[in-house]
């Protein structure tokens, strides 16, 4: 009970909220901090309109859910690159000669992703390249003609 109540110490001190905790067992019913705070805090909640409470309620519970899915996107990211770093470490040991019928279908479909990827990155590399050449190739034509048509030596 101590963690627990510090906990709900910790609570209410960073979000500026009252809290208290009530825990009913076949024994006997513990209330923190107190007997009269608890209960305080238990007729303030009700004081306020069914449909105010079931809106607070709401809310807290969309919120929740709303950590839940970006820790559960976070995961899912952090799982790819996993596997990504994978990939390229086997991509490598194919590289340094591992024999490729060692590797189960999992890790064949993943290195058929990787290199799909790996040259649509050349191809793009490629392109970048030639349109580099062109400019330059262009720049130098331009200079061509202004100096009467004769190169530069």
């Amino acid at each position: 009970m101590t963690s627990f109540s510090k906990k709900a110490q910790e609570l209410a001190t960073l979000c500026d909220v009252q809290v208290g905790i009530i825990i009913f067992s076949s024994e006997e019913m513990i209330l923190w901090p107190s007997e009269p705070h608890v209960k305080q805090i238990v007729e303030r909640y009700f004081s306020f309109p069914e449909l105010e409470r079931m809106n607070k309620l709401v809310r807290n519970v969309e919120h929740h859910e709303k950590m839940v899915e970006d820790q559960e996107e976070s995961i899912r990211k952090i799982e790819q690159k996993n596997e990504d770093k994978k990939m390229e470490l086997l991509f490598n040991e194919v590289v340094k000669g591992k024999n490729i019928y060692e590797l189960d279908v999992g890790e064949l479909r993943g290195l058929t992703k990787l290199f799909a990827l790996k040259k649509a990155q050349v191809e793009e590399r490629k392109k970048q390249l030639h349109e580099h050449n062109q400019s330059i190739e262009g720049s130098d034509n331009n200079a061509q003609e202004k100096d009467g048509g004769h190169p530069k030596i």
